[in-house]
């Protein structure tokens, strides 16, 4: 194999590429990155039998081939290397890049013990990618820790995509939080389908495919992986096994609350951030108590203590009092741009939480029980 690349845009891929791949594989060749020549361009390949990544990097190929190499050596030869073209020659078990001045060889692996790659499910239609990546990189964040999703709460891992018309929805939840994003997209055609990925897996993913269109591929009857994918890099993920719950039931009736209130988001999320400065522990609650247009929002116990006071308009809350842990509070808070609007039931139900006059977005947050 013989061929002529540009420097810049090998480092960025192999480092992309060599940022999936486990950092102790099980087996030597999982650290690997697989180059395949296809014509004028190759194909930059790596696969931990969860994530499977293929970028596709022009290039002047002079010998077809394939060459398998560390991905850790690659990702820092790469970036090593001047800027420019860099050749890479594959002879006998070697792998040699050089540019003027600079030569580098790289021990091969075998190809053979390189498990194969899995297809990716045909594309179901398209999305912005700065928009995907939005909310989905939000609901990842009020996903199940893997370390407790286990068992029949699996399915609380990952983050779930699906098709509803012209819309996807992005939805997670721990259990104490739960997230829902709208947004629009172009489907092929009729469709229905759903995506269930690991939460850290898929964020990592929609961050590499933003700043363009993406395509999304759901699970299918016969393949247990989903793919994203935009005009140079393929991205598989394997699907989490466990159904994601239905949390449709849990999202409140705001015509059952007792009361609302309406304030600019990022007011009141400074001062849950203000108040939770003075906890001892992150779980620690912050309170807030309502009076007629105010709500005070403190922190602390013993010792240190700190309350901020946000204007807003409410009904019906006087005298109300809740608490929440405020880094779940903020954390829903902090999508949203202006105004937004909270229906409370009783201080131990859980509240529904919405921009105004948007529903593209919406939210739930336990309380936690005040002593």
């Amino acid at each position: 194999m013989k061929l002529r690349i540009d420097q810049k845009q090998l480092a960025e891929a192999a480092k992309r590429a060599h940022r999936r791949l486990p950092s102790n594989p099980l087996q030597p060749v999982l650290g690997g990155l697989l180059l395949e020549t296809d014509g004028d361009s190759v194909t930059l390949s790596g696969f931990d039998y969860e994530t499977s990544t293929r970028a596709i990097l022009a290039a002047d190929v002079l010998e077809s081939g394939h060459v398998l190499v560390s991905g850790r050596l690659l990702a820092d030869v790469a970036a090593a290397m001047p800027a420019g073209p860099v050749d890479l020659v594959v002879d006998n078990h070697e792998a040699t890049l050089t540019a003027p001045g600079t030569t580098f060889t790289l021990p091969t692996m075998d190809r053979r013990d390189y498990p194969e790659l899995p297809q990716a499910p045909e594309p179901a239609g398209a999305v912005d990618g700065d928009l995907l990546a939005a909310a989905v990189v939000h609901a990842a964040q009020a996903s199940m820790p893997d370390k407790e999703a286990a068992g029949s709460l699996e399915g609380f891992r990952g983050v779930h995509v699906a098709a509803d018309g012209d819309h996807l929805t992005v939805s997670a939840s721990d259990r104490y939080r739960i997230v829902r994003h709208r947004i629009p997209w172009e489907p092929d055609g009729d469709v229905s389908g759903e995506l269930l990925v690991p939460a850290a897996n898929l964020a990592a993913t929609v961050k590499q495919m933003a700043g363009g269109p993406v395509r999304v591929s759901f699970t299918s009857a016969s393949l247990s992986v989903a793919a994203l994918a935009n005009d140079t890099l393929t991205v598989t993920s394997r699907t989490v096994a466990t159904p994601f719950p239905n949390i449709d039931g849990f999202f409140p009736d705001p015509a059952k609350a007792v009361g609302w209130m309406r304030a600019d988001a990022d007011e009141l999320l400074g001062a849950v951030k203000r108040a939770a400065l003075v906890n001892d522990k992150e779980e620690q609650a912050i309170r807030l108590v309502f009076d007629r247009d105010q709500v005070t929002v403190t922190g602390g116990a013993e010792g240190s203590k700190g309350a901020s006071r946000v204007d807003i308009e409410a009904a019906d809350l006087d005298g109300f009092e809740a608490g929440y842990r405020p880094g779940f509070l903020g954390s829903l808070l902090a999508p949203i741009d202006g105004q937004v609007q909270v229906w409370f039931t009783t201080p131990n139900k859980p509240v529904l939480i919405k921009p105004v006059d948007d529903d593209t977005y919406r939210a739930v947050c336990m309380p936690v029980r005040l002593t």
